[in-house]
């Protein structure tokens, strides 16, 4: 594989492969142990095409079959406790869904050529919803038994994979926030410009000009002297009211549920601030309006608000959500296609990830985004359906 095709397949497994493996997730019920050989997937001459034919050779069938599967309770748990992994690989250059795709011992394989017979998803789905149907009550009847004269091994085993399910990069989960975050931040900009700050920790207020008062929760501290961060929760010293803490708490629960030490370490050493990274994902995930850092002689202390006036003022309208996706693609960097698939789905939006485009819809309003082969937005527009009908 020359670099070319080394670093298109890289920009697809950064860009455009982990919302697509959110929507396996999503369709499944839980976060299934998925191996891709990446290095494998590759067909010379046909780089150019890897945006369009991987979704629609190896993840849409995935998806689509799970959600078939998963349509009542009986399916989800028939497939937690029946596949164990799924594997995506190029070994033989299988076009054919019948050679391509086996499911045995709890193994889903996808063995297949990442170019031909692209568009045949249906054809794939069906073979992977029928080979479920078949043999999943098998292998989780057979896993159960398993469990039954080894009980305590198996505990110990499942904990360690829930463990490992649970694990999840804190940098993909800035990119999943940052949308969000920016648009929280430009709205309490708007409503405190200009306006001098004053701070109550022990009231827990920040005030702006006269009149518009703020409650806030203590999230961190970073010491410019100190080069360290320091969470709220794990600040004894400061006699902060646990009612102030209840986001940098929240935070910290966050960390223990998905391995994320950052979130858990009371103190570390850090060169640079990390409070805006932390702080941008507690905003759009714990759902608080905003941040503001506040400045005092060498500490940076970081609060959260929760504001009424700002979450009115969020962006509810297409042309709005519109206007401000292209102002913050052509004002920031970061992975467009990934971050944009979560804030429109936490507009409310359904999402689906068609080659190089993105179709976002709810009620009457499709969003359609337009992507080159590195993921970088290219054009978003709104499109109302019954106008279109």
């Amino acid at each position: 594989m020359g670099l070319k095709e080394k670093r298109i397949i890289k920009a697809f497994e950064n860009d455009l492969y982990p919302a697509l493996e959110a929507d396996i997730y999503a369709a499944a019920g839980h976060n299934i142990a998925i191996e891709i050989q990446w290095d494998t997937l590759q067909e010379d001459r046909f780089s150019h095409l890897y945006n369009d034919t991987f979704p629609k050779i190896y993840f849409l069938p995935l998806i689509e079959a799970f959600k078939a599967i998963c349509v009542d309770d009986m399916g989800v748990d028939l497939l937690k406790a029946g596949l164990k992994k799924v594997t995506i690989i190029n070994e033989n250059d299988h076009h054919n869904e019948e050679h391509a795709i086996t499911f045995e011992d709890g193994l889903l394989k996808i063995d297949h050529s990442p170019v031909i017979n692209a568009d045949k998803v249906e054809d794939r789905t069906a073979r992977i919803v029928a080979l479920l149907e078949d043999k999943l009550e098998t292998f989780a009847e057979n896993g159960n038994s398993s469990t039954s004269t080894a009980s305590a091994e198996s505990t110990e085993n499942e904990t360690t994979a829930s463990t490992q399910e649970k694990t999840i990069d804190i940098n993909e989960m800035y990119n999943r926030s940052f949308v969000t975050s920016i648009e929280k931040q430009e709205i309490f900009k708007e409503m405190v410009a200009g306006l001098d700050w004053s701070c109550d920790m022990a009231e827990g207020k920040l005030t702006f000009g006269e009149d518009k008062v703020f409650d806030i929760q203590i999230f961190g501290t970073y010491s410019e002297n100190e080069k360290s961060w320091l969470w709220a929760w794990a600040n004894t010293q400061s006699g902060i009211s646990e009612t102030f803490l209840q986001t940098s708490l929240a935070v910290k629960a966050f960390g223990k549920a998905l391995n994320i030490s950052d979130f858990t370490t009371p103190k570390f050493a850090v060169e640079s601030d990390p409070g805006a990274f932390f702080a941008t994902i507690a905003t759009a995930s714990i759902g608080e309006s905003c941040y503001v850092p506040l400045a005092f002689k060498g500490v940076i202390v970081y609060v959260t608000i929760k504001s009424e006036e700002a979450d009115s003022k969020a962006k509810n309208t297409a042309d709005s959500i519109c206007s401000h996706i292209s102002k913050v693609t052509s004002e920031y960097t970061f992975p467009h296609k990934f971050s944009l698939y979560f804030y429109l789905t936490a507009k409310g939006y359904d999402v689906e990830l068609p080659g190089n485009n993105l179709v976002a819809k709810k009620g009457d309003d499709q969003i359609l985004g337009i992507f080159d082969l590195k993921g970088t937005l290219m054009k978003i527009s709104n499109t109302n359906l019954l106008t279109q009908a």
